[in-house]
């Protein structure tokens, strides 16, 4: 039996935030965790899949090194060495979460974790009272019949970071984040990638123009992009998949390698397994919480994949700083509006704030402005030309409503976007905001110049 203010099931980042804030603010902390300390974020996603990206970029960057005016010849890559060093960036990082820990008195209990009642939660062999409880328990990648992963011929996430050997010939399903990420990664270093989407657009989620300027730069870079169609049938063959394929670009195809990255599955069995604790849960089995962060039971908080919301790591650590803070007290609620996203794909696709369709939808009067990055001389001097930053306002009142960024460093750059809508800017005032020159940030004063048609270095409106 042990006791805590708050316990906290899931070291994730949003768990190991939530954690950490809480003993900031006074409460004794424990973490109850099942496998390591990080979760998918450090040790199975969003940190060692950057770091292979980056590997990736520099080698195609080195590829193509005579637009710098450099004789990179005879440049190669070592798989296993990739692995190798990604793996050290993830131990660097989960180590770092022991020792915050340590430092706050944050303890931790391993072992699967069961809420059986409010206040009360089974770890492993261990019993826990806690006053209040945060749910952090994250999601799993999601299985659709037919698309089975085998760990060899069909894989997952988890095992596409650890291939020590690229095969030629690669098709992957799904092209949101993740799917688009692993295909920019694999074409980058040279295997042949079809990447398969059942949705109109590559990367659904974001705005529709950005999503068909990056389609076409996949394509520019020799990927096979195949979007509005579906995998029919998969056949494994040992050591290839033939897969059927129907809708727009419908066939027949043989790959050595099929990664399926469909989308996450909430992990609320932490709480579906007690159906006497009442707790609501959401269509899709995610934990139903209000802007606080608290479920329909007094006294826990959920926040992360579990609740079905961002989807993002960064969207989980916000959460757990808002649930961290009631559950000690405190009154603070979560503003979704402002949630940046960004798909570290080539070139990267960031966001903040409503689409240009999601605005008209709501019932704004819409108004855009746009910059080419082919019209920045810092992109100019750094070859990183492709791409454009798009900001939606509100006409009547020229409130900044959303923030799109296609290029380089795009998730670097759209911070500046969140600020403003929290700031509640409007696009006047990014227009007088001084942008330091010659930096890829100036595109956004382009473009808020263009939103008043009155862009220095954009053509005039027709």
């Amino acid at each position: 039996m042990a006791e805590c203010d708050v316990l906290v099931i899931g070291a994730g980042p949003g768990g190991y935030v939530a954690a950490i804030r809480a003993a900031q603010r006074g409460a004794k902390v424990m973490v109850a965790e099942r496998e390591y300390l990080g979760g998918v974020c450090l040790n199975v996603g969003c940190i060692p899949t950057k770091t292979l990206i980056h590997s990736a970029e520099l080698y195609h960057t080195m590829k193509h090194a005579e637009e710098h005016g450099l004789d990179c010849a005879g440049v190669s890559f070592d798989m296993a060495k990739l692995v190798a060093r990604k793996n050290a960036v993830v131990g660097v990082n989960t180590g770092g979460i022991d020792g915050l820990f340590k430092a706050r008195g944050i303890e931790v209990v391993w072992g699967d974790a069961k809420v059986l009642a409010p206040g009360k939660v089974q770890v492993g062999e261990t019993v826990v009272n806690a006053r209040n409880i945060i749910i952090a328990t994250g999601g799993r990648p999601a299985v659709l019949p037919g698309l089975e992963c085998n760990g060899k011929t069909v894989i997952g996430s988890t095992d596409a970071l650890s291939l020590t050997k690229l095969p030629e010939r690669i098709a992957v399903i799904g092209a949101g984040a993740v799917g688009a990420e692993f295909a920019c990664i694999w074409n980058n270093l040279g295997a042949n990638v079809t990447l398969i989407e059942a949705m109109p657009t590559v990367l659904p989620r974001e705005d529709e123009e950005l999503c068909k300027r990056v389609a076409a730069s996949f394509k520019k870079r020799g990927m096979d992009v195949r979007v509005a169609t579906k995998v029919s049938k998969l056949t494994d063959h040992g050591d290839s998949v033939t897969l059927e394929l129907e809708g727009k670009k419908a066939g027949s195809l043989e790959v050595d390698l099929v990664l399926v990255g469909i989308g996450l599955t909430c992990n609320s069995e932490v709480v579906s397994q007690t159906p006497e604790l009442g707790m609501e849960l959401g269509p899709r089995g995610g934990i139903v919480v209000n802007d606080h962060m608290e479920s329909s039971v007094p006294g826990i908080y959920a926040i992360g994949d579990v609740i079905d919301k961002t989807w993002l790591a960064h969207g989980a650590s916000a959460e757990g700083i808002v649930a961290a803070t009631n559950a000690t007290g405190g009154d603070k609620v979560m503003d979704y509006r402002v949630v940046p996203s960004c798909n570290f794909t080539s070139p990267e696709v960031a966001s903040v704030g409503l689409t240009e369709k999601a605005a008209k939808e709501a019932g704004y009067e819409v108004k855009v402005g746009k910059f080419m990055l082919s019209g920045s001389g810092r992109a100019h001097a750094i070859v990183a030309t492709e791409g454009l930053v798009k900001i939606v306002g509100d006409a009547k009142t020229d409130e900044l409503l959303g923030l799109h960024i296609m290029g380089h460093e795009a998730g670097e750059l759209i911070g500046i976007g969140g600020l403003a809508m929290s700031m509640e800017a409007t696009v006047e005032e990014i227009v007088d905001t001084i942008h330091t020159h010659p930096t890829l940030s100036e595109a956004i004063m382009e473009a808020a110049e263009d939103y008043y048609g009155m862009g220095i270095h954009s053509r005039p409106k027709r």
